[in-house]
């Protein structure tokens, strides 16, 4: 049914307390947010959906085109438009062979730094990106 603005004010303050718990553990384990709370629901039960790095590595490859064009020898020609599929999948695959180990934690931050600094975000908001 319909939440209650007391009820909804009591979320929002709820999952901004949560969302700096996680931060705070995050930076003590150094382990990402989306994989801290993938462990909290896996050791309480639920059934977390993997992550899909592919889709986290497109917003990268959006935020550094140049760089990952770059990696396969090839520049975005000035007013051209997103590259083809099979060029980002080529970047992509060169991006997990330069970072095999690290490539994973890489793009989880940046999803983190993404999400954290769009402070346009509310705390509602904010709480349903933490429900995903």
């Amino acid at each position: 049914g319909h939440r209650s603005a007391d009820m909804n004010a009591a979320l929002d303050t709820g999952f901004a307390d949560i969302e700096r718990y996680f931060l705070k553990l995050s930076a003590s384990t150094t382990l990402p947010m989306n994989q801290l709370i993938n462990l909290y629901l896996k050791s309480r039960g639920r059934s977390v959906s993997g992550t899909n790095y592919w889709n986290l590595y497109a917003n990268y490859f959006k935020d550094h085109i140049q760089e990952e064009l770059g990696r396969i020898g090839k520049e975005l020609p000035e007013g051209s438009g997103t590259p083809s599929a099979t060029l980002r999948t080529r970047c992509y695959e060169k991006f997990k062979d330069t970072f095999p180990d690290a490539y994973q934690d890489i793009l989880s931050k940046h999803e983190e730094v993404s999400l954290l600094g769009s402070s346009a975000q509310t705390i509602a908001q904010r709480g349903q990106v933490f429900q995903k």
